[in-house]
């Protein structure tokens, strides 16, 4: 057990220095979150006088939907870095080394959870800069950052996985078109009580929309375990059904 844990982070640490040494990988995503959380909450800001609307302050109601946006709209990165490891050849260096194979995955998941709790504390930063408060104070950002991270591990899974499925760069770069609606299906711009007809049954079954309004209830609620409960068994669940999944396709496409 130790070897493993010694080889994950080696492993991990050789591909966090990639992403972090790729400014064209880092600064890009930063940009589009700052210029979403500008635009969308200068756009839309007079929702707040609608009848029932659940906070005065539309930037804090925005900011969980910017996390879940960043996390969401950079989850195909894991699986392009698989697919360049693999077309490097460097992949299959890895399987001939005397390397347990859930070293190999796990050192790639790691990367995509840190990757998570960093774009949710770029957007808290954002926030707090654009005036947000958090009513459940500093234990509610923890929370919130440790939600992003879980968050940014199962969907780097599903990127993972469609990497091991096409193995093919392009295939990686149009997947993009999978997480889309995951963003705006959702409570997004609205809380569902606004919302009306097939767009709400529609976001009733979006397993984002849950993480997303426990996120919300940490900025604006404070600790309304009604809504954050269901939210945090989506990431449990999330968490078990996707890494099992992803290790057992690790294993049959590495044999």
């Amino acid at each position: 057990m130790l070897r493993i844990a010694a080889e994950t982070f080696y492993l991990y640490r050789r591909n966090i220095r990639i992403w972090m040494l790729q400014p064209v990988i880092i600064i890009p995503p930063l940009f589009i979150t700052a210029f979403f959380f500008v635009v969308f909450s200068a756009g839309f800001d007079g929702l707040i006088f609608l009848p029932d609307f659940p906070t005065d302050d539309y930037q804090a109601f925005l900011t969980p939907m910017i996390v879940v946006q960043a996390i969401l709209f950079t989850s195909a990165d894991a699986g392009l870095a698989l697919v360049t490891d693999m077309l490097s050849g460097y992949l299959d260096k890895l399987l001939l080394a005397p390397i347990n194979r859930l070293s190999i995955l796990a050192g790639a998941l790691l990367v995509a959870a840190t990757r998570g709790l960093l774009q949710g504390l770029v957007v808290i930063v954002i926030a707090f800069a654009f005036g947000v408060t958090f009513e459940t104070g500093a234990l509610g950002v923890i929370v919130l950052l440790l939600a992003s991270s879980v968050f940014g591990l199962i969907w780097s899974c599903l990127s993972i996985l469609i990497a091991l499925k096409t193995k093919s760069a392009q295939a990686m770069q149009a997947s993009f078109i999978i997480f889309f609606p995951f963003v705006f299906i959702t409570t997004a711009f609205l809380p569902i009580e606004l919302l009306g007809g097939w767009f709400k049954v529609a976001v009733q079954l979006n397993p984002a929309t849950y993480v997303m309004d426990a996120m919300r209830a940490l900025v604006i609620d404070g600790w309304n375990w009604s809504t954050i409960l269901p939210g945090l068994w989506v990431l449990v669940g999330g968490t078990l059904i996707f890494v099992t999944w992803t290790t057992w396709m690790f294993r049959k496409e590495t044999a």
